[in-house]
């Protein structure tokens, strides 16, 4: 391929925001990957410049917030729109759908000849299906992060299955290997205690309240056992109060912690014995991938990009959306047979290796952006 000038490689990227979550992390890394391949990349944040702005900056990228208040904040636009026209970039490439939907508008004005939107989740509100499918026109391709997600995406958006490029995330695997485990002790855990992990953001799509509920089931069916189970869950949300508040309230203090963000999220994994993932809706889930190179074991709801990365029984276990007894089936399977998911950590360790890698990610990230510059089909 012909080497091109860096004016002629401009790619500006926009993200909703830069906050420690799997989609903004996987931003991040692709758009450092894509300045190791040639391209001038500059990222712009609807928010402010959140915590992985450091990890940009730091790869000698450019971050600019806008500040923006939220979705009906229409000054973003206007705030893009001219950023865009003062780095004159080639390509617009966008995350998440309010970026995806700003970025459309405020590339149209400043008149971007080429937009790459990316989409995320197979999210099925009518709030993201009416404006995707309106401002379709406005976008040159579409990358979805798996084939679930593009073929939903497609379907409710009435947008041609033929403009989605599917590219999956990748996954740090030999950094991930040489992680040592937390020390149990430091969150209140003994040994020989058997501990589910919920790692996420603590929102509606994962449902961090159909675990609680499906471990409070769990506790009364095993109340002979004499293995102590855990519940740690792992990030932030709206709906973390809640959490912590019925914990209080159903005597749970002693078996579930909410730790918050935690930075040393590896390290817990590989100290944790399953990881529980119970989100209604998903596109490709990192902390899954993340978990199958920890040698960590998955249960996870049967839902879009779950689907690709776990099949039941034989590198995981699946459970019917919004169903807290089969998850609780799930779970008491995983308590009671420990030598049987060993057997399914190797396979699901031998899949994400093979086919996950962010080398393989980015390349592919930058042949489909060079295709779209090129003007090519």
């Amino acid at each position: 391929m012909q080497e091109r000038s860096p004016s002629l490689l401009r790619l500006t990227m926009a993200i909703t925001e830069l906050d420690v979550g799997g989609a903004e992390r996987a931003f991040a890394t692709i758009a450092c990957g894509l300045k190791d391949r040639g391209w001038n990349v500059d990222v712009v944040s609807l928010r402010d410049t959140g915590p992985l702005s450091q990890l940009l900056l730091e790869a000698g990228i450019d971050v600019t917030p806008l500040n923006s208040r939220g979705f009906l904040d229409l000054s973003a636009i206007q705030q893009l729109r001219k950023h865009l026209r003062t780095v004159e970039c080639s390509c617009l490439l966008t995350f998440l759908h309010e970026a995806n939907l700003v970025g459309r508008l405020a590339a149209g004005l400043a008149r971007v000849p080429r937009v790459v939107s990316g989409i995320r989740v197979a999210d099925r509100r009518w709030s993201v299906r009416v404006p995707e499918f309106l401002t379709q026109r406005l976008v040159s391709r579409y990358i979805a992060v798996s084939e679930s997600v593009a073929s939903v995406h497609s379907s409710i958006c009435r947008i041609p299955r033929s403009r989605i490029d599917v590219i999956p995330n990748g996954v740090d695997a030999q950094q991930i290997r040489d992680v040592a485990p937390a020390d149990r002790t430091t969150f209140g855990c003994l040994p020989d205690d058997f501990i589910f992990l919920c790692a996420g953001r603590l929102s509606d799509q994962k449902a961090p309240l159909d675990v609680l509920s499906a471990f409070q089931r769990l506790l009364a069916s095993l109340t002979t056992s004499h293995r102590r189970i855990r519940l740690l869950f792992v990030g932030d949300g709206p709906l973390r109060g809640g959490i912590e508040q019925q914990v209080r309230t159903s005597g749970l203090a002693e078996t579930v912690q909410v730790l918050g963000w935690r930075s040393d999220l590896w390290s817990l994994m590989k100290s944790a014995d399953c990881l529980v993932l119970a989100s209604h809706w998903e596109g490709l889930p990192n902390v899954i991938l993340e978990s199958q190179a920890a040698g960590l074991p998955v249960i996870a709801s049967a839902v879009d990009g779950c689907q690709e990365l776990v099949d039941d029984r034989m590198t995981g276990l699946l459970f019917p959306p919004g169903d807290t007894a089969a998850l609780e089936t799930q779970m008491e399977w995983a308590i009671e047979h420990r030598d049987d998911l060993q057997t399914l950590v190797n396979r699901a360790l031998e899949q994400v290796t093979c086919t996950h890698s962010w080398s393989r990610c980015i390349d592919e990230y930058d042949r489909v952006l060079r295709t779209v510059v090129d003007g090519t089909p």
